[in-house]
């Protein structure tokens, strides 16, 4: 058994890990705090009040407690948690809450039904079309690949390995790949994209690499020249910093297949690129990408291999990727030799300023000090320079001269001077090992994304990294921005890239990341709980089927024992960690998910107690009972009731076998009621006997003709 302190952070890690996809949908309820709002598909909104023990007939049971309009509270038992979903809409401050029984709710769920189906139908009608096109199946051509493969300097990590393998897999099937890779900054998806090129180009087929920066499509460029430079292929890079006539000769030699891998800007989506034969189109950092871009690059590459990569993807790609239109492959875990950045978020201090740039060029490194606005820079630079005359200062922005601005950011690379006072322009894939200290002045100006991928910037070595943001006056700073500096500050693990993007979700509100169309339903049921029965609704309709909303949310078999099944705070002490427990419980789909969970809460939290085995035992009941056909299974010490589903799938001469040794002991009331006398007055006898039960029945299973 663990320490304590150990047993949380590994639990916390397991959870991360295991629940990344749920993460992104923002279904995970262990981030939850105490009056968040939440969504329970019965009742509508109300809001979180945390768990309570309650005593019934002298079991006791744990209860997630939910507060509606005019002061009502829902007890909701732990093993209908499926039923409950985090609220992400509008602020949480400002959550639309229901009347507990009231006809509102009733009313948007019939409302929302239709437009479900409407948009389920419209997203199936862009994946058909995209599967009936026929683009290039790509050959493995496996002896050179592998040599390829050898030239990384760097052990690929597991996570790495897979996405890889998913993306090649992607390449050799006729359908055009639609992938999006996310990871976070620093976890290696430029290998991903660099291995999947090289496919691309043995196979005779030409590369482009979309990129939101200048300065990331140099850094680019410079990455693939060396990792190809023991290849023939001709890697160029077409952005502002070539000449008319450079661009020029590349956009000739391009479309006569001169060059195999061209890296560049926005420029890129010209409409007179004509490429000789082009097989793979790369898209780094989507999110800088605005809607009219991608509309052209559907336009133009429709039939091409496309992989998207991205370390705080916007909810609008993750819809995609969450509802299965495009595939999702996620990076989870860093590198080993990586460590978290420290991060602060602080009132301005030019003392503090001056003690975290001396200890960085103390130690050899570089400073990244950021000031958004080109017109004061130079002043900025002047104050640093009489703050700090120790350090060597240089500027860089984007509206300076081409052949300035290269020269600076190549002088950086090579440590000709340690401070680079600079606007967002190195917020996208700036890759310098040296730069281990980030210095963000007026912090609560940036969005969250930016505030991530701003800090991205540092720690790229296995040197501990800073990153400081400061804010002029805190008090004065607007409500959504001390909600992301919170946000930045409290998310600084690696990986979290993730949650940020959800956070920003939070904070910003859906409709203006989502467009119009399908804003207003959010905010009225929630984007988590809208996500969910989208993805449900598509599902339904490959087969043909039109589900209302109350049937989306199958009902699962409901398991009444009167055993207390819980997990006790004795044993897991975090009631969020508890509540996250509860859910995947609560949602486990299969014996072998079962299975996992109870892994990972003796790995964490040692032997299961008594009460907390019962929690399992049931969730494995409710599991046989889902697969045969009961609805409900009501049992006390005395005997009780199973009720059947009109369509299971029970052995009848099975059933009258069990009647006819115990004609005294069972009845059936109507075609799906079964009533027993039992007397189990010992609560482990009384699981031990149903599932039993269950199992023999199991084994007896013909359909029902």
């Amino acid at each position: 058994m663990l320490e304590d302190g150990k047993k949380e952070n590994n639990i916390r890690c397991i959870i991360d890990i295991e629940n990344k996809y749920n993460d992104i949908l923002n279904e995970n309820l262990s981030q939850l705090n105490f009056n968040d709002p939440v969504v329970h598909i019965d009742h509508g909104i109300g809001r979180y009040q945390g768990l309570i023990t309650i005593e019934t007939d002298g079991v006791q049971s744990e209860y997630l407690v939910i507060l509606y309009a005019e002061e009502n509270k829902l007890y909701l038992p732990i093993s209908y948690l499926h039923l409950v979903s985090p609220y992400t809409g509008t602020q949480k401050n400002n959550a639309p809450l229901h009347r507990l029984g009231g006809e509102s709710w009733k009313k948007e769920k019939k409302k929302i039904s239709k437009h479900l189906c409407d948009y389920a139908a419209k997203l199936l009608d862009i994946y058909s079309k995209r599967k009936s096109q026929k683009g290039f199946s790509f050959q493995k051509k496996e002896k050179k690949y592998n040599l390829f493969c050898k030239d990384f300097p760097f052990n690929t990590t597991p996570d790495q390995k897979k996405v890889i393998t998913s993306v090649l897999e992607d390449m050799y099937k006729r359908t055009p790949m639609d992938r999006l890779v996310c990871g976070d900054v620093g976890f290696g998806k430029t290998e991903v994209a660099m291995r999947a090129s090289f496919l691309s180009v043995l196979n005779h087929k030409q590369v482009a690499i979309l990129v939101p920066t200048t300065l990331l499509a140099q850094q680019h460029f410079s990455n693939f020249k060396k990792r190809f430079s023991r290849w023939p292929y001709i890697i160029d890079i077409l952005s502002r910093f070539r000449t008319q006539k450079e661009q020029s000769l590349i956009l000739r030699n391009v479309e006569k297949g001169k060059i195999n891998i061209l890296i560049g800007t926005h420029k890129l989506l010209l409409k007179n690129i004509n490429w000789y034969d082009l097989g793979l189109l790369i898209i780094d950092e989507e999110h800088r990408f605005g809607v009219n871009h991608k509309e052209i690059i559907k336009k133009l590459h429709s039939n091409v291999d496309t992989l998207t990569l991205t370390a705080t993807p916007i909810p609008r790609t993750l819809n995609m990727a969450m509802i299965g239109i495009k595939k999702l492959s996620i990076i989870a875990h860093p590198p080993s030799e990586r460590l978290t950045i420290k991060t602060f978020v602080q009132q301005y201090s030019s003392i503090l300023v001056r003690k975290s740039i001396l200890f960085e060029i103390s130690r050899g490194g570089q400073v990244y000090y950021v000031y958004n606005k080109v017109r004061k820079i130079n002043q900025i630079a002047r104050k640093l320079k009489i703050l700090i005359p120790e350090a060597t200062i240089e500027i860089a922005h984007g509206q300076m001269n081409k052949v300035q601005l290269k020269k600076i950011m190549n002088d950086f690379y090579y440590n000709q001077f340690n401070v680079l006072v600079c606007t967002t322009i190195i917020e996208s894939g700036i890759d310098i090992p040296r730069v281990n200290t980030i210095i963000v002045e007026n912090a609560d100006h940036f969005g969250l994304s930016q505030l991530h991928q701003l800090r991205g910037r540092v720690g790229r070595s296995n040197y501990q990294a800073y990153a400081w943001f400061f804010v002029n006056d805190i008090k004065y700073a607007t409500s959504e921005a001390k909600q992301r500096l919170e946000a930045i500050s409290s998310n600084n693990h690696l990986s979290s890239g993730l949650h940020l993007s959800n956070r920003d979700l939070e904070i910003r509100g859906v409709g203006e990341l989502l467009g119009k169309e399908q804003s207003g339903h959010i905010n009225n049921i929630g984007y988590s709980l809208y996500m969910k029965l989208l993805k449900r609704s598509i599902h339904s309709l490959k087969k043909r089927k039109y589900l209302s909303l109350d049937e989306l949310f199958k009902e699962k078999p409901k398991i009444e024992l009167c055993v207390p099944s819980f997990l006790p705070d004795s044993y897991v002490l975090d009631i969020n960690t508890r509540l996250c427990f509860y859910k995947k419980i609560a949602v486990v789909e299969n014996e072998k998910e079962l299975k996992k969970i109870k892994y990972q809460l003796e790995n964490a939290f040692g032997k299961l107690p008594k009460i907390a085995e019962n929690l399992i035992l049931i969730a494995h009941l409710r599991l046989m009972s889902q697969e045969i056909g009961i609805k409900s299974i009501k049992l006390n010490k005395n005997g009780g009731i199973l009720k059947f589903r009109a369509n299971n799938l029970i052995n009848i001469k099975y059933l009258l076998n069990i009647f006819q040794k115990n004609p005294n002991h069972w009845k059936m009331e109507g075609p799906t009621k079964l009533r027993f006398i039992q007397v189990l007055k010992d609560d482990y006898l009384r699981i031990n006997w149903i599932t039993q039960l269950l199992k023999n029945i199991k084994k007896n299973l013909i359909l029902n003709k």
